[in-house]
């Protein structure tokens, strides 16, 4: 999983953590207002009731004092229409309060009865005052039966919110620990492991990995770090290698040198001019060796800290392959030198000076790895765009899975390097410098039968 579906997913988890809390809020506080409004409408109504019970009471009083012609200043300080009016406007109050069906029907029933006692006369007021009164406590009941019934449901609501209450916080708290988990697992000890193994290999545990756990990008980062080591553990050994393959290398010729100069100094003697020539050319081959290797080593340390130099001009290949052949040609007895070069100049743009030094390296590697001798051909063509040289002998070859391998610095073929001398940065050299002239080296061999190097260079363009 990657860090962004990790996020994504803790968004959404959250969010629908945050959307339900949201709604169950929401859901309870409907709830209360509804309950709150329904118990409130029924006190509402048992107080109207009751009052439209007294007023009824206040009435029939009233009639009765005026029944009996009682003295003026005596009994209730309200007249009948007044008295009359407050029962029906007590009436109107009530009726708005009916909510169910059944109030509705004790209602109008009620309202009957109130209607039926200010409408009889007076022998007939007190029968449909008692029914009248008795129909106001039926709504009176029905509104208290509904308050308890509202209060059971208030209960329950506050049951279930408390039910709620705890489900949303037992899953916010699961959510919030699964997310915690999946972060600790996929990032934080990933990243731990991976601090972990960056202070192990600079404390120099060289075998120091780190196991590709985690989210995608931090598996990713592993795998890097694990091949970044590997590159500077091989890179290590291969440089020890050189350094070992660099003082063998280096105590060949020294050691040669050293004999012919002692052979010189050690005869009673002075030795016969001809002796004395062959020494001082076996000293000046061991010379040019050691200059050799010393130069592609300076070389190489220049190319790494990208201090190549060119010096481009317009040039005529086929004068620089000519040049380095007849060079070469007096150099070794056993190999026989064929040059095809085409009839017209093969222009480029490059440094002649590096363009030389290329194409000596691959016709003395051709040399060098053919130690039975035999044909070495040297082939200069050109197309529309580009100009080909090809460098072919007949030595040991090269395995196929070595072809990049030995354009590597300090890299040789295993099938050359125990017999043939050599640091190993002649190619990597060569190809950096044809590559910096917009070119490649590509190479085609096999085992035993040879093989051939060939040079890619753009033309000058006119």
């Amino acid at each position: 999983m990657r860090l962004r579906s990790l996020f994504l997913i803790g968004a959404v988890v959250l969010a629908f953590l945050s959307g339900g809390s949201a709604a169950g809020l929401f859901w309870m506080s409907a709830q209360f207002q509804s309950r709150t409004r329904n118990l409130s409408q029924s006190i509402e109504r048992v107080h109207a009731t009751e009052q439209l019970a007294l007023s009824l009471f206040m009435l029939q009083v009233v009639r009765e004092f005026a029944s009996i012609h009682a003295p003026p200043g005596t009994g209730p300080r309200v007249s009948e229409d007044d008295a009359r009016q407050r029962v029906l406007e007590l009436l109107r109050q009530v009726e708005p309060y009916a909510g169910t069906a059944t109030e509705q029907a004790l209602l109008s029933e009620a309202r009957g009865q109130v209607e039926a006692y200010l409408q009889a006369p007076e022998h007939e007021r007190m029968p449909h005052l008692r029914r009248a009164v008795a129909a106001m406590e039926a709504v009176s009941l029905a509104s208290i039966e509904r308050a308890h019934a509202v209060r059971d449901e208030a209960e329950r609501v506050s049951g279930a919110t408390r039910l709620l209450a705890g489900l949303l916080t037992l899953s916010i708290v699961t959510g919030v620990a699964l997310l915690l988990a999946a972060i600790r697992t996929r990032l934080y000890l990933p990243l731990l492991s991976i601090r972990r193994a960056l202070a192990a290999f600079k404390s120099g545990q060289r075998e120091s990995r780190v196991a590709p756990v985690g989210a995608v990008e931090l598996r990713e980062v592993a795998a890097e770090f694990n091949d970044m080591a590997d590159t500077l553990v091989s890179q290590d050994a291969r440089q020890v290698q050189f350094l070992a393959g660099v003082a063998h290398d280096l105590r060949t010729p020294l050691n040669a040198l050293k004999l012919a100069t002692r052979v010189l100094l050690k005869s009673p003697e002075p030795p016969p001019p001809e002796k004395v020539r062959e020494s001082l050319v076996r000293i000046s081959t061991q010379l040019d060796r050691l200059d050799r290797m010393v130069g592609d080593l300076l070389e190489q340390t220049r190319i790494e800290a990208g201090n190549l130099e060119l010096r481009p001009e317009d040039c005529d290949l086929r004068q620089l392959v000519t040049d380095v052949v007849e060079l070469h040609r007096p150099l070794s007895q056993q190999h026989h030198l064929e040059l095809t070069v085409p009839d017209q100049p093969v222009p480029v743009r490059g440094d002649p000076t590096r363009l030389t030094q290329v194409l000596t390296n691959l016709l003395s590697n051709a040399i060098k790895y053919s130690p039975r001798g035999g044909r070495v051909r040297v082939r200069l063509e050109g197309s529309p765009e580009e100009a080909r040289v090809s460098v072919s002998d007949e030595g040991v070859g090269i395995p196929a899975d070595e072809y990049e391998r030995i354009f590597e610095p300090f890299r040789r073929s295993k099938h050359s390097r125990a017999e043939i001398p050599g640091v190993g940065l002649g190619l990597s050299v060569s190809r950096r410098i044809v590559r910096a002239h917009g070119g490649d080296i590509e190479v085609e061999s096999r085992v035993g039968g040879g093989s051939t190097f060939r040079v890619r260079l753009p033309l000058a363009q006119p």
